[in-house]
Parts: structure tokens; sequence; C-alpha cells
């Protein structure tokens, strides 16, 4: 059974709301090599994601399942992120594998 965004989702028989987690929406881009760990059905760049209010950049790179020693740079609303960094509501995560060249 799945319930709308509106309705709210269960966790162990209790309510995100009763628990304090707030469902929100994202913006995953990933650019070169990366693409290929998009979900299938995603966009040719990117796709949108439903996330709780404490996640952090580190467990979207893990539901994609992007291995942690490939080097990635990592922009939150364009802006230089980290690991760590919990998301919010609307955020565009840009995930790009190292530049090199001349």
């Amino acid at each position: 059974m799945t319930q709308s965004r509106e309705e709210g989702r269960m966790w162990g028989g209790v309510p995100e709301k009763a628990r304090g987690i707030q469902p929100m929406e994202i913006e995953v881009k990933l650019f070169a090599t990366l693409r290929d760990y998009l979900p299938k059905g995603s966009g040719r760049f990117s796709c949108k994601m439903e996330v709780d209010s404490s996640t952090r950049v580190q467990d979207i790179l893990s539901r994609l399942k992007i291995p942690e020693e490939v080097p990635k740079i990592i922009l939150v609303n364009g802006v230089h992120g980290k690991r760590e960094q919990i998301l919010k509501e609307g955020d565009v995560l840009s995930i790009f594998p190292p530049v090199a060249g001349g």
C-alpha cells in the first residue's frame, strides 16, 4: 500500500510527522561518468528524490550506490558542499567527477 505525500508515510507504524521527520523533495544532478548511477527512469542528467529532513549528501551518495572511493566534486545549489551537509527542501545537489586536462 502506498500513501500520497500529503497523507504522510509510516515508519515502524508511526507517521513521519509524529517522529519529527518531514518529507521533502530535492533534485540530484550527476555529470559525465557519474550519470550511470542515476536511477532507472530518470532524466538524462538528473532526478527528483523524496527524502526526509535529516538527509545528508552522504546519504544520497549511498542511496545511489556511488562508490565511496570514486572522487567527486559536490555542489549544493551551486556552492561547494560537504558529504555531511544536511539537505533542505528544494536543494539541487550536483555531483561531478574530478576535472582534468589542460
